[in-house]
């Protein structure tokens, strides 16, 4: 217990001279260790004794071919589908923002040369130029950058009436006509509940819409996995910090629709949503609920809301900035991992020419 409170004493005092997002706070990375399970590693980076960079990496093995076996860290990630659900975005060490790139390089090279029987380092989803930096460190060691997974994600800046100065016309004609539609239904109203008790009560009835939506998906809904329902228990609770919030939009105050969002240096992170569903495909209750959501944020004067990652429609349809994020495997250079690389091209050769010729046979 002691030893955690020292790792936490030392990030949450890094964290006040780092330039992370939410996904790095203590609130996020202090819960996430409550929920995974494997070695975990702490490295660290101190300059005149002073820590200017912290990071937790996951030891997992894996097997090549169902036969060798070979060991992965993971950043800030439990490299187990379960327990990595609540999908961590942003990701990256963390790092005094005045001598980030130093550290970074640093902390990279460290290891790398900790143990050489690790012969994959993952990392992300993070931004591409973390990714980069990252890569021309990992080089310097002989491991190669290995792309696992890209996602485009889209946030909003501005200072802007949000309406008016930044969605385009044929997106506000459908915001203005869905509120239109729900206001002839009854009295439409819009809030944000914050507070433990508050946020909590409201992740309840969070959690059954948005069982009921996705659970029959290949998707499936992270809140019949218990090492999801735990973190955003714990998250939502005394020991976030008062990060979360829920945005609601009632009509004749009965809830149609929540967004789940985390406040932190004066920034939005939406994390997810349960909405109700109309057979009135006019009726856009999403568009509706963060179009004020929006307008909320950009009034109390904070002015990035950040949909993350997903090429969803409504989020490119709602925001004006568009970035790339990204989760890499660094590699060894290594016989076994060159051998399966080249036979996981091949496969992916040999189904993209199969797409092709069923194409245009159709």
């Amino acid at each position: 217990m002691s030893k955690k409170r020292d790792v936490s004493l030392k990030w949450q005092d890094l964290e006040k001279r780092a330039g992370n997002d939410v996904f790095l706070s203590w609130s996020w990375i202090g819960n996430w260790l409550e929920i995974i399970s494997g070695n975990v590693f702490l490295v660290e980076a101190v300059v005149n004794e002073q820590v200017v960079g912290l990071g937790f990496f996951v030891e997992k093995t894996r097997k090549i071919f169902g036969l060798f076996t070979i060991k992965q860290w993971h950043l800030h990630r439990a490299g187990n589908e379960k327990q990595d659900q609540i999908w961590i975005e942003h990701n990256d060490f963390l790092l005094d923002a005045n001598i980030s790139d130093s550290v970074r390089e640093e902390m990279v090279r460290s290891i790398c040369n900790f143990d050489p029987l690790v012969q994959e380092i993952i990392i992300g989803l993070s931004t591409s130029d973390v990714l980069l930096s990252c890569a021309k460190s990992f080089r310097s060691k002989s491991l190669q950058l290995r792309p696992l997974i890209d996602a485009l994600a889209y946030r909003v800046d501005t200072k802007e009436t949000y309406v008016d100065e930044v969605l385009s016309k044929n997106t506000r004609s459908q915001v203005i006509r869905s509120e239109k539609l729900l206001n002839r239904l009854g009295n439409l109203d819009f809030y944000v509940v914050t507070g433990t008790k508050e946020v909590q009560k409201s992740l309840e009835s969070i959690a059954k819409l948005h069982i009921d939506r996705w659970d029959k998906t290949n998707e499936g809904s992270g809140f019949t996995n218990p090492s999801f329902k735990k973190f955003h228990h714990l998250i939502t609770s005394d020991k976030g910090n008062g990060i979360a919030e829920v945005s609601i939009l009632s009509l004749n105050q009965k809830p149609l629709g929540y967004l789940l969002n985390y406040i932190y240096k004066n920034k939005v992170y939406f994390y997810l949503s349960a909405l109700t569903t109309f057979e009135e495909n006019k009726i856009k209750v999403g568009m509706t609920l963060h179009t004020k959501a929006i307008q909320h944020y950009i009034d109390i004067g904070i002015y990035s809301y950040d949909f993350l990652g997903g090429d969803a429609r409504y989020k490119k349809s709602l925001s004006n900035k568009k970035y790339l994020l990204s989760l890499g495997c660094f590699q060894r250079n290594n016989f076994l991992l060159r051998l399966e690389n080249e036979f996981k091209d091949y496969k992916a050769k040999l189904k993209g020419v199969l797409f092709k010729v069923l194409t245009s046979i159709q």
